[in-house]
């Protein structure tokens, strides 16, 4: 374990440290994944295929926001998978030794199916991306209850940049979130996209210092990945920028009680490669295309034909993580978008759907 890893381990346990509730939540999660470890061995030999151990699923692309730069917009938001297609793919994972989902979209919280489907799927951990719209007190209690759980409310910032991205008013609705989350003594953090725009204000002391009073535990902050329609290349980090913020946010994990995640850096290491492409993560949409991140609409398999276990195996992801240069990023915060001609000329070569162009 390195040292950044400690420092974060530290820091959820300084969260934790005046709630038995609290503290309750995090040996459960703790014993749940390394029960998920043993799994995920045993199940990677038994297929002979490359089990991740993180999947991100979008359950919807539908959202009641339209935020500016956003990734997923203009995807399609038909033919969805149904309760029953989500239930199967959760109960899958929690089989192979996945131990923990990211639910992002979309809005999750627009299918009403959410969480009574995450509460039948104790193993799994779930990483819910929301904007907080939906997140009303008996939502929130429903959340804490699950005890498998962690809401990200999406903010980016203070009002002024948060609004201006989102909508007027959006800055007000994460915090309503927030407090709820809070009275209902959830586990949450939140998930800021990183910017050119508002990098000065998600690296200012004061807003970290508004999030811990916050009762956030944990946050994410994504580099802007400028793919989707309407994108915002005026937003991109340059090298001297990227670093500055890396500098901030290893601060912070020296001084806060909270855990902080920072993509593309804390994901891509000191080798530089992405853990795509089923390597440790990879995507699977709304419509069940499993694609190499939620960056790159690319598929060839979907998971309503041989389920989970045929994203393990498929021979379209084995290929990319095959090609070290595609694994690798220089300009943008995501390798594959920044390798998607390479990329779109292995899709063609398997015959895998190449979706949307960025």
């Amino acid at each position: 374990m390195s040292k950044e890893e400690k420092v974060n381990y530290g820091a959820m346990w300084m969260w934790a440290r005046f709630s038995p509730r609290r503290i309750l939540f995090l040996l459960r999660m703790s014993w749940r994944h390394w029960r998920a470890q043993r799994r995920h061995r045993r199940q990677q030999r038994r297929i002979n295929g490359t089990v991740p151990s993180i999947l991100a699923i979008s359950p919807t692309m539908r959202c009641n926001y339209n935020c500016q730069g956003c990734y997923s917009r203009g995807r399609p938001e038909d033919n969805e998978l149904s309760t029953d297609e989500l239930n199967a793919l959760f109960s899958q994972a929690e089989d192979l030794g996945i131990h923990s989902i990211v639910l992002t979209g979309g809005e999750p919280l627009l299918r009403n199916d959410m969480l009574d489907l995450i509460a039948q799927h104790h193993r799994l951990l779930f990483f819910l991306i929301t904007n907080g719209s939906l997140i009303t007190a008996d939502v929130a209690r429903r959340i804490a209850r699950s005890g498998n759980t962690i809401p990200l409310v999406s903010i980016e910032g203070f009002a002024s940049d948060t609004d201006e991205r989102r909508r007027p008013g959006a800055y007000e609705t994460a915090i309503r979130a927030f407090s709820h989350l809070r009275k209902a003594r959830a586990a949450f953090g939140f998930a800021a996209t990183n910017t050119a725009a508002n990098s000065s204000q998600l690296a200012n002391d004061e807003f970290i210092d508004e999030m811990v009073a916050l009762g956030c535990a944990v946050g994410f902050f994504t580099e802007y990945v400028p793919c989707g329609l309407n994108p915002r290349p005026n937003w991109v980090l340059d090298e001297a920028a990227r670093a500055a913020f890396r500098k901030r946010v290893l601060d912070f994990r020296r001084r806060k009680p909270i855990v902080l995640s920072q993509f593309p850096d804390d994901e891509y290491g000191k080798e530089n490669r992405c853990s795509g492409a089923g390597r440790l993560s990879l995507h699977i949409n709304s419509q069940g295309d499993i694609e190499p991140c939620p960056f790159v609409p690319v598929a060839r398999e979907n998971i309503r034909n041989g389920g989970l276990i045929a994203a393990c195996q498929s021979p379209f992801l084995r290929a990319i993580r095959e090609q070290p240069g595609l694994l690798q990023r220089q300009r943008y915060a995501c390798s594959l978008f920044e390798h998607r001609a390479e990329l779109d000329g292995l899709a063609q070569q398997f015959g895998a759907n190449g979706g949307q162009k960025p």
